[in-house]
């Protein structure tokens, strides 16, 4: 276990592209020196560089902030107890996720919950967007009714140096939002078309072969 892990707020991966987009990160290490993240929002994190070129720096700056010192990763096999882990990952399942602290194959929500995860064990704030999982009344809060929970309106109204930029930042990150939902529907589109030539590309050769 990694103790210094306390000293520092946990992310998930969605704040992670807001404070990144909205130029606050730097501002954020400068009062708490260091990001933590958990090994399963790294690998959402990594994730945007795949065949993603118009966002591929949220996940290509990640990496050198990682290889500063400036972002630290918690792994699950390396810095938490097996006792810790087992209970863990028995949260996770009475959570209804079904591969434990495992990212593999890929889960909804699971990045953020185990982020919670990892704030409740080393006892670190949790900065999370402003989904309604974390909301009062939502699953999140309800399964972590104790935790010190930062959504993204709190982060812009702590770090914004004047009213318009707190305006700003917030319509900008709306905008932002909006052309990253259209940029993944897309994306889904494209994977689907290309999976679908496969398929039928597949057929036909096998349809050669008889």
């Amino acid at each position: 276990m990694n103790s210094d892990f306390s000293k520092y707020p946990i992310c998930d991966t969605d704040m992670w592209v807001y404070i990144y987009l909205s130029d606050f990160l730097g501002r954020i290490l400068i009062k708490y020196e260091k990001l933590v993240v958990a090994d399963v929002v790294e690998q959402e994190i990594l994730a945007w560089e795949e065949n993603n070129e118009k966002y591929k720096r949220i996940a290509v700056d990640f990496k050198e902030y990682k290889k500063d010192g400036l972002v630290l990763v918690i792994e699950h096999e390396v810095h938490i107890d097996k006792d810790d882990r087992d209970f863990l990952e028995q949260t996770l399942i009475d959570l209804h996720f079904s591969n434990g602290l495992k990212n593999q194959p890929k889960e909804r929500n699971k990045g953020e919950y185990v982020s919670a995860l990892y704030a409740d064990h080393f006892e670190i704030p949790f900065m999370k967007s402003n989904d309604n999982e974390f909301q009062e009344g939502g699953r999140g809060r309800r399964a972590f009714p104790d935790l010190k929970v930062k959504n993204w309106y709190d982060i812009v109204e702590e770090f914004s140096r004047s009213q318009d930029e707190k305006i700003r930042v917030r319509k900008m990150m709306e905008q932002e939002q909006k052309r990253m939902t259209y940029h993944y529907e897309m994306q889904k589109e494209e994977k689907k078309k290309e999976d679908m030539l496969k398929l039928l590309a597949d057929k036909v050769n096998k349809g050669r072969l008889k």
